[in-house]
């Protein structure tokens, strides 16, 4: 670094390029020549020398990252990227795990979408599952369904797009939009294999049954209806919770208390949907009873339709 310093630059740049072609492993040459060719716009070396560097030292990672995550607003960048992504570069996972939330959306999806296939490994599933939130929360229900069957060949968006738990709606693929059934904290859910949900609450315990984020448009009257036998013993309770998710914050706009009924009974709740609301955080909560008894509960037939 002395000729650099020195003002020579041309003499750097060349023992730079020297050190390079003698070992990848030489990472400052790698940083050093990655900051040359971002000040003369040369893409592909942008990229070559970044997972040079990244490659031998990982740990750059917070250092280098949110720089190549910015970068992604530009088209040359997105495309001189593709090829690390089809081969699986090392840094991949980590660089899209960083993208997902921070990357403008058209951006990230403009750079995965064509080799969205080289993505269905399961290092890269909370990535996906954040992008394809984002496009939900955008109001673009369609086009997160397209991408998440570009992503999983066996991902089938019209049985995902059915408001009840089923094999489908509970893959863990799509993280919060979801079913997710509670096993914890004296709290257990399961489905049974007529397709309905099985609740066991012991005594004193208290939190989240299930619960599923859902596309929902705003203005509009949704109505959840559920079959229900709740055996609602002394201090029990269970009641529907709804919560309007945007980017920053949640909101409650809608609870439903379910009584006790000694066998199966249909219950109808109707909730107005805010007009600024895309997302839906729908959650069933528990209590148990104040004696040494489990409460018990069976849900059939869950649907939530507009």
């Amino acid at each position: 670094m002395n000729e650099s310093s020195a003002g020579d630059a041309q003499k750097a740049f060349a023992a730079m390029s020297l050190a390079s072609k003698v070992s990848r492993r030489d990472t400052t040459a790698q940083v050093w020549l990655l900051e040359r060719a971002a000040a003369d716009n040369d893409f592909e070396a942008i990229l070559r020398h970044y997972d040079a560097a990244m490659s031998v030292t990982p740990e750059l990672g917070p250092v280098l990252q949110p720089v190549m995550v910015d970068a992604l607003q530009y088209q040359d960048v997105r495309d001189a990227m593709v090829g690390y992504v089809n081969r699986q570069a090392r840094w991949m996972p980590g660089f899209l795990n960083l993208a997902s939330r921070e990357a403008a959306l058209e951006d990230v999806i403009d750079l995965t979408a064509p080799i969205a296939v080289a993505l269905s490994a399961e290092e890269y599933e909370k990535s996906i599952a954040r992008i394809i939130y984002r496009a939900a929360q955008d109001g673009d229900w369609e086009g997160a369904m397209d991408y998440a069957e570009a992503v999983w060949a066996d991902f089938d968006a019209g049985a995902f797009s059915e408001s009840a738990p089923n094999k489908t709606t509970l893959d863990k693929r799509l993280g919060l939009l979801a079913w997710e059934l509670f096993e914890d904290n004296g709290i257990q859910a399961s489905l049974d294999m007529n397709g309905g949900v099985q609740v066991t609450i012991r005594p004193l315990a208290r939190g989240t049954v299930v619960r599923r984020h859902i596309p929902v448009k705003g203005g509009q009257t949704y109505t959840l209806t559920q079959r229900v036998n709740f055996d609602g013993a002394s201090g029990a309770r269970l009641a529907w919770r709804g919560d309007c998710v945007t980017t920053t914050a949640s909101s409650r706009v809608w609870e439903q208390t379910l009584p006790s009924a000694a066998r199966m009974t249909t219950y109808r709740s109707s909730l107005n949907i805010p007009e600024d609301c895309s997302i839906l955080a729908i959650s069933l909560e528990g209590n148990g009873a104040d004696g040494q008894q489990n409460v018990y509960a069976k849900f059939d037939e869950i649907s939530f339709e507009s």
